[in-house]
């Protein structure tokens, strides 16, 4: 008597709908040239799932991934001939590979809310082309954007749902998503690298399409009640530029919470106090700019009268050792084979030629020539106008070359945008204007590209400073530097007086040796 165990259960007993299926799939698998091995522990796989699906109830017809999932997460007890793997992970590919065969026969349609999720992805798709984006870059977005309505379908939340608490935890989630004909895993996951910033701007059009909310910014949840009140302020009366408006919003958002909403109740102690607890949570650099936020609205508060007078000199100055190390420059020489490291011959050589030239020439901060506008720059008068870190704006001349640069990247490299910026991206989309932090990378990539040693130099600043340095070294009188640099006070641009080495050692005295009698 033999001992192997045969099943003699009927297939409709074993709760296969249709026998006909697996020797279907059976075939397809063998057409595909796979081995007798490799073939019988997919339909075994497939065997085990048919098992399943009948115990619990459900039609082949409603086979989908969300059934998948539970059938990979089941604590398996199914009847088998020879007992089925547990270990159902190693076999999801044959379930998915399945599940595609049955599309490909009509037997299991493609779920309505992926359906809908890829038509709505298609829409986007469309605008990316509209904006420049080349078939790769689109490529990847719709990849991305497959697998977010992919994640949206398996945890069940509508588009119409999808919020900045949603989009965390798709990056957060261990990634085993995939669907056959929609989205076919590649690769290992990596959300916080890949995804974040093409999964946001798929956000910002589902909110801009009014298929997702607007993201909340209630009320309650800003402090200071008289925050908005102080911003006004200070664009009115102190002439702070956006920017710097901007850091001192922020700066105080952190200290509010801990002074409190009335200013009635601010004393020395209570301010001295903050100041001390952010010293113990953040760095010195940071406390600094939060110091400096800390005495412009208390400055406001007490011109508004609404809190005593004299709590501006209650706040600690954070020390700091000034003039510790030297300005850092370089020489003519390496500016000039910086800027002539551009090809003029490319797009991207013409802009990045007219942003070096406006940095070493006028010395311009990053900031500055990321903030520059067609409108500010007055080609009949050759001169250009500036605001800097403040509202209050300075007219400098227009060097030839600098006017030509600009004149040559305008009418030849710029794209043709409706932005009033004079600098936009080279990659789309293309209306954006470049960042501050996009113009340092471009003097950083010239420095590079030059072979110009300038490691640890700030790539952006550096033209500034040299500029600075050069010039005194030319005998320029300080007040025409503090000028060009925009400096309100002379004090702030005598810095640049201690850079000159070479003067300095030719006015130094020399060390007394013991026994010399001079």
């Amino acid at each position: 008597m033999s001992s192997k165990t045969t099943n003699t259960a009927t297939p409709v007993a074993r709760g296969e709908p249709n026998p006909g299926i697996v020797r279907s799939y059976k075939a397809r698998l063998q057409t595909l040239g796979y081995s007798p091995d490799l073939t019988g522990r997919c339909i075994r796989t497939i065997q085990h799932l048919i098992v399943w699906l009948s115990a619990n109830g459900i039609r082949i017809e409603a086979l989908d991934i969300r059934v998948l999932h539970r059938f990979l997460s089941h604590d398996c007890a199914c009847p088998g001939p020879r007992g089925y793997r547990k270990d159902l992970e190693r076999a999801r590919w044959h379930l998915h590979r399945f599940l595609g065969f049955l599309m490909e026969t009509g037997r299991v349609q493609m779920p309505a809310a992926i359906e809908s999720g890829g038509r709505v992805v298609e829409a986007f798709l469309q605008t990316l082309a509209a904006q420049g984006h080349v078939p790769d870059s689109i490529a990847a977005y719709r990849k991305r954007c497959r697998h977010f309505i992919v994640w949206l379908y398996l945890h069940d939340v509508a588009l119409a749902e999808v919020d900045d608490d949603v989009f965390s935890r798709f990056l957060a989630h261990e990634c085993t998503c995939a669907h056959p004909h929609f989205f076919n895993r590649t690769g290992r996951f990596a959300g916080r690298q890949n995804s974040r910033s093409r999964i946001g701007r798929f956000i910002e059009h589902l909110i801009g399409a009014g298929i997702a909310p607007p993201r909340s910014t209630p009320a309650c949840g800003e402090p200071g009640r008289y925050l908005a009140r102080f911003l006004v302020w200070l664009r009115r009366h102190r002439g702070i530029g956006e920017r710097a408006m901007e850091n001192h919003h922020k700066a105080m958002r952190v200290l509010l919470p801990h002074l409190g909403d009335d200013p009635d109740r601010y004393s020395a102690t209570l301010i001295r106090d903050t100041v001390r607890y952010r010293l113990e949570t953040a760095s010195r650099h940071r406390v600094r700019c939060e110091t400096s936020a800390l005495r412009l609205y208390l400055r406001f508060l007490t011109l508004a009268g609404l809190c005593r007078p004299g709590l501006v000199a209650a706040v600690p100055t954070v020390p700091r050792q000034r003039f510790a190390t030297l300005p850092r420059h370089l020489p003519r020489e390496d500016i000039e084979r910086i800027i002539a490291s551009c090809d003029r011959a490319t797009p991207a050589g013409l802009r990045d030629r007219a942003i070096l030239l406006l940095l070493a020439r006028l010395a311009l901060r990053a900031g500055d020539v990321a903030g520059l506008r067609l409108s500010d720059i007055d080609w009949d008068q050759a001169v250009v106008r500036v605001s800097g870190k403040t509202r209050r704006a300075a007219v400098l001349p227009l060097p030839q070359d600098v006017g030509t640069a600009l004149k040559d990247y305008i009418l030849h490299a710029r794209p043709v945008v409706a932005a009033g910026q004079v600098f936009l991206r080279r990659l789309p989309p293309l209306h954006r204007p470049l960042a501050s932090s996009g113009v340092s990378a471009v003097a950083r990539a010239a420095i590079r590209r030059s072979g110009v040693q300038a490691e640890g130099l700030p790539a952006g600043h550096v033209f500034r400073h040299s500029a600075a340095t050069n010039l005194l070294r030319d005998d320029t009188p300080l007040e025409v530097i503090s000028t060009l640099l925009r400096h309100q006070s002379t004090q702030t641009t005598a810095v640049y007086a201690r850079v000159d080495v070479r003067m300095l050692r030719e006015v130094a005295q020399p060390w007394p040796v013991a026994g010399d009698g001079r």
